[in-house]
């Protein structure tokens, strides 16, 4: 098992020369280091952005961390970021230009599980590794049969829990907090049906109803089917398996209709995005989250001074201490693989072969992987938007 034990913040490192490691290609210096890269693949330019950078950014502070620390002797770290836009054909390309970068050792990223599930054949077939901190749909690593799971890319691991885990913690929460009928809508990508038919399950296998479930296509802006549904239904929990931008349209136009209950959704509509959508609307919304807040992760505030003395122009989001884990994770297997390899190229595979039994003390506590790639050490937390914020609920 490898054990990695790479030193961690190096927080007195001025913002720009973080930026400038984080970004270098091309060394003028005397030694002319090697170079090895780290890619993400993230939505940068369209898609949901709020996660997409703070995954980048993350990963950018990791590697100009490690340069500054000189964690890789020999070699210089840098960041190829690609965008894919939220687009599985879009991330698929992506993957396509990191497996032709021969600098390219590993990447960490997507944030949709469902670009993670076009790409992966790509990557697989180049023998990249995809190190990820934020997808959730269970079939990832499991397959589409829980009675006889399966694990099916042998180059992806993630450091979070998988929508199997959160779909039942949501419906926990629900029938502890006295909810007897819920109306169900998602949208139709992979990931949301997953987390909201597993929640309808557990819910009803609980004792709830589940008197309305409803599919919409992806980004739906017009919910007005499923409320007028829903009103005649009369539940007293509203649950969506979507992103931020499909539930803030959900809120304010159950709202306008009269239906005045809870919503609950997974770790896709937690973001302040919500918020800033819905309005007055957003209050009361409950949502799951990947992990722990920044402050209670063992090494959060560390990482969150280091985030903002770095001075990068979007916030870190839920995601980006596990993309800042991951990369950690990539950079503490690289010593000895490119000492043994060579290149990075030649090291993709030793990697790849590497990262189940590799474990890691990050940010976000003990990384460590089972025989599937999924994290042995799934958490989510729970919030509701109160006073306009994001707050945990204890």
């Amino acid at each position: 098992m490898a054990k990695i034990r790479r030193g961690w913040a190096v927080a007195a490192v001025a913002a720009v020369g973080l930026l400038a490691a984080a970004g270098c290609s091309d060394s003028k210096s005397a030694e002319a280091d090697k170079v090895v890269a780290i890619g993400v693949i993230s939505p940068q330019v369209a898609g949901l952005t709020d996660f997409g950078q703070g995954i980048l950014h993350s990963v950018e502070l990791a590697v100009a961390e490690a340069n500054a620390s000189g964690a890789v002797p020999g070699w210089t770290l840098k960041v190829v970021a690609l965008d894919d836009s939220s687009n599985g054909e879009i991330g698929t390309a992506a993957a396509a230009k990191m497996v032709a970068n021969e600098q390219v050792v590993a990447v960490v990223g997507p944030y949709n599980s469902g670009v993670s599930a076009a790409m992966l054949p790509t990557l697989e077939a180049g023998n990249l590794a995809l190190v990820n901190g934020s997808n959730t749909l269970t079939s990832l690593t499991l397959g589409d049969s829980m009675a006889s799971p399966k694990r099916q890319f042998s180059n992806y691991v993630r450091l979070v829990g998988a929508d199997d885990k959160q779909g039942k913690f949501l419906a926990e929460v629900a029938l502890a907090r006295g909810f007897k009928k819920a109306a169900v809508v998602s949208e139709t990508k992979a990931v949301s049906k997953d987390l909201a038919d597993i929640f309808a399950g557990a819910f009803e296998a609980g004792g709830g109803t589940v008197a309305v479930r409803t599919v919409v296509p992806d980004a739906a802006t017009d919910l007005s089917a499923f409320v007028a549904e829903a009103v005649a239904a009369g539940p007293d929990v509203v649950f969506i398996g979507g992103e931020y931008p499909v539930a803030a349209a959900l809120r304010k136009q159950a709202a306008a209709a009269g239906l005045n209950v809870t919503l609950m959704g997974g770790d896709g509509i937690k973001d302040d995005a919500l918020i800033a959508q819905a309005g007055a609307a957003a209050e009361g919304v409950l949502a799951s989250s990947v992990g722990l807040p920044i402050a209670k992760f063992p090494k959060g505030a560390e990482f969150q001074a280091a985030y903002d003395k770095a001075g990068f122009p979007h916030p870190s989001s839920a995601y980006g201490p596990y993309a800042y884990d991951a990369a950690n994770l990539i950079i503490g297997l690289l010593p000895g693989l490119l000492k043994e390899a060579g290149t990075p190229l030649a090291a993709r595979s030793a990697l790849v072969a590497a990262l189940l039994g590799a474990t890691y003390e990050g940010v976000t506590g003990k990384v460590a992987f089972d025989e599937f790639g999924d994290t042995k050490y799934p958490v989510f937390t729970l919030y509701v938007v109160k006073d306009g914020a994001w707050t945990v609920v204890d």
